[in-house]
C-alpha cells in the first residue's frame, strides 16, 4: 500500500509526525490556544467576521439576522384557522391535500398522518388555511365530498390540550 517509513498521521497540536493522535497530545495543554482550525473551510474566517462575532460561537436560527419566527412557532398549529380531514384512504399524501383545498384560498400548512413502519396513511389529516372565512367554505364544501372512492368528513380542528 505505502512506503514501509511512511508517516501516515501528524498531530495538529504539536506538529510530531506518527507520533500520537491530536486528541492524545500530550503538548495540548502547553501548547497556546489557536483561533482557527487547520480543518475550516476556506473562506470560514470572512463568514465569522461578517455575522459580528469572531468567537465562532453557535446562533440558532431563529436568532440569526433575517429569522422571521422561532422554530417552536413554526411547528405550531394555527388551531383557529384548522381543519380536520378524515376518512382519507391510505394513498393520500400532503400533497393531494394540498391540491385538494388550495381552491379556497391560501394554506399555510398540510398534515398528512402516515403510519411510521408502514408509510401509509393513517386516514386523517389537518389543512391550515390563513383565513378563517376560506377554511369555512372548504368546510362547507367539502364535508361529503367522494374523494378516492372515500367521502370525506371535514369539521374544524379541536384544540389541543395542554
Amino acid at each position: 500500500m505505502g512506503k514501509a517509513g511512511a508517516v501516515l498521521m501528524v498531530c495538529r497540536t504539536c506538529g510530531k509526525k506518527g507520533d500520537h493522535w491530536t486528541s492524545k497530545c500530550p503538548y495540548k495543554d502547553l501548547a497556546p490556544p489557536t483561533d482557527s482550525f487547520i480543518d475550516k473551510p476556506p473562506g470560514a474566517e470572512t463568514v465569522a467576521s461578517q455575522s459580528g462575532s469572531g468567537k465562532g460561537a453557535y446562533v440558532p436560527p431563529s436568532m440569526r439576522a433575517g429569522a422571521e419566527r422561532s422554530g417552536t412557532e413554526m411547528r405550531r398549529r394555527n388551531d383557529e384557522n384548522s381543519v380536520r380531514v378524515t376518512n382519507l384512504s391510505e394513498d393520500t399524501r400532503e400533497p393531494d391535500l394540498m391540491e385538494l383545498f388550495r381552491t379556497f384560498g391560501p394554506v399555510t400548512r398540510v398534515y398528512v398522518a402516515v403510519d411510521q413502519k408502514t408509510g401509509v396513511s393513517r386516514g386523517f389529516g389537518f389543512v391550515n388555511f390563513v383565513n378563517r372565512e376560506d377554511a369555512e367554505r372548504a368546510i362547507n364544501k367539502l364535508n361529503g365530498y367522494g374523494y378516492d372512492n372515500l367521502i370525506l368528513r371535514v369539521e374544524w380542528a379541536t384544540p389541543r390540550p395542554n
